[in-house]
């Protein structure tokens, strides 16, 4: 039975989330920012990043969810290819047998 895509591409999509908010809250907005109060002739004030109100718990959570779910796919891979003795690859998704030694 094949998974649901949301089922089989939340991790790509959670890393994907995470670049653009730091891509945004890091170089977009502080860019942005400069460019309003330039173009509007007031007094500057520099952009505060959103994700490191709180300490970065943002971060410190994103880091774990990612990393802890890459490592559970590393793990998974691993299992299947020594239960079954196949590789798989994520761009196709086509199975192949491998011979396996014995």
């Amino acid at each position: 039975m094949e998974e649901s895509w949301i089922k089989q591409y939340w991790r790509p999509i959670m890393a994907w989330q995470y670049a653009a908010v730091c891509l945004f809250d890091f170089l977009l907005a502080p860019v942005l920012t400069m460019l309003f109060f330039k173009a509007t002739g007031g007094t500057y004030v520099q952009w505060e990043p959103l994700t490191l109100r709180e300490s970065g718990f943002y971060h410190l959570s994103m880091a774990a969810i990612i990393g802890v779910a890459a490592w559970t796919r590393g793990q998974e891979k691993i299992t299947r290819i020594n239960a079954f003795g196949e590789s798989v690859t994520e761009e196709s998704s086509v199975t192949t047998q491998t011979p396996t030694k014995k």
